[in-house]
């Protein structure tokens, strides 16, 4: 089966983050606290930047989602399907701190959505680990995989327009499914434009 689809992460909050105590920023050596975290998510060579959490302390929120677009049959070289989560430290008066890393594997997910429409791995709590291996927390995430027979090869969602008798017109990005370029599509009645060129 061809085709592809869309890895949605959502990103909710984390719990513990402690930052190893460094001299390069004077007004974060009072606590190891991490105190601006965010997150770089990374799937394969596509990378997305969360804001800076709100609330300070244990736990810190984002509730945010990101989505990434996957392209299937995976290429065998990207067979070990994951998602890294680079847990930063935001500064003012120095370089930003990393923190450490959680990592979700999630070509299961992809492959039972691509057989069964989609998939969901409710959000729960991954470790976040150092660079020297010492857990440093918890960052909390949801993963769902929904199928999509529109996604071209760009990372981009393609919805394709369907006429009154079920027949595919073309897609938003004015291509039909043979591969061939439509001029705007115009819908009599009303004289609207369904897609363009």
């Amino acid at each position: 089966m061809a085709g592809g689809g869309v890895l949605e992460v959502m990103l909710v909050d984390s719990e513990g983050i402690r930052a190893k105590r460094f001299l390069g920023c004077v007004v974060c050596c009072s606590t190891s606290a991490v105190n601006r975290p965010y997150v770089c998510v990374e799937y394969g060579d596509k990378k997305r930047v969360s804001k800076v959490a709100q609330g300070k302390g244990k736990k810190s929120i984002w509730e945010q989602k990101f989505e990434f677009v996957v392209d299937y049959p995976m290429d065998e070289k990207k067979l070990d399907q994951k998602l890294v989560f680079r847990v930063m430290d935001k500064h003012k008066l120095s370089d930003d701190g990393y923190v450490g890393d959680a990592t979700i594997h999630v070509k299961d997910v992809v492959l039972m959505g691509m057989e069964k429409g989609d998939a969901k791995l409710g959000s729960r709590k991954y470790r976040v680990v150092r660079e020297d291996k010492s857990y440093t927390g918890d960052i909390s995430v949801g993963v769902t995989f929904k199928r999509k027979d529109g996604v071209n090869n760009d990372g981009e969602r393609k919805e394709s327009l369907v006429n009154n008798e079920g027949t595919k017109m073309a897609t938003k990005d004015g291509v039909n499914n043979d591969g061939e370029r439509k001029e705007s599509l115009v819908n009599n009645e009303e004289g609207t434009k369904m897609a363009t060129a």
